[in-house]
C-alpha cells in the first residue's frame, strides 16, 4: 500500500515536470560561448558537461570596474580569465543577453542586486550579505 502511494506522488511529479519544462525553451535568453558571438544550444552544454568538457562560467564584475572576470567550470579558483568587454556591452560578451534586461537603461527595471563578499576576500561579517 506505501509504495503504491510513492507510485502515485512520483507520477504526479512527473507529469507535472514533463508539462512545465517544455515552457522553459520560450525563455529569450540562450547561452553563448565566452566571446557572446556564438549562440549554443543548452541541450549541448549539458551533453558537454556531462562529457567533463566543462564549458560553465561565473561572472564575477567589481564595483569599480566595467569589464569582468570569467572563472570557467573546471579551471581552478586561481584561474580568473579577464574579460575584455565590458558587461554592459551588447556584443563580445558571452553574459550580456543573460543580462540585458538587468543592465540596459531601462526604466521598468525594479531591481538592484549585490553581494558584498567578493571572491579571495576575507568574510565581512554582516547581517546579510546578499541584497
Amino acid at each position: 500500500l506505501l509504495a503504491k502511494n510513492y507510485f502515485i506522488i512520483y507520477a504526479k511529479w512527473t507529469l507535472l515536470l514533463c508539462t512545465y519544462f517544455p515552457s522553459l525553451s520560450l525563455a529569450t535568453s540562450k547561452c553563448h560561448d565566452s566571446n557572446g558571438r556564438n549562440e549554443v544550444d543548452w541541450y549541448e552544454v549539458a551533453f558537454n558537461y556531462l562529457c567533463n568538457k566543462h564549458i560553465w562560467a561565473i561572472l564575477y564584475k567589481a564595483p569599480a570596474q566595467a569589464e569582468g572576470k570569467l572563472l570557467t567550470a573546471g579551471a581552478g579558483a586561481a584561474n580568473w580569465a579577464a574579460n575584455a568587454a565590458a558587461v554592459t556591452a551588447a556584443v563580445d560578451h558571452s553574459f550580456a543577453k543573460a543580462l540585458e534586461h538587468v543592465i540596459a537603461a531601462n526604466g521598468n527595471n525594479k531591481f538592484i542586486s549585490y553581494n558584498n563578499i567578493p571572491p579571495d576576500v576575507p568574510k565581512v561579517k554582516t547581517k546579510s550579505n546578499s541584497k
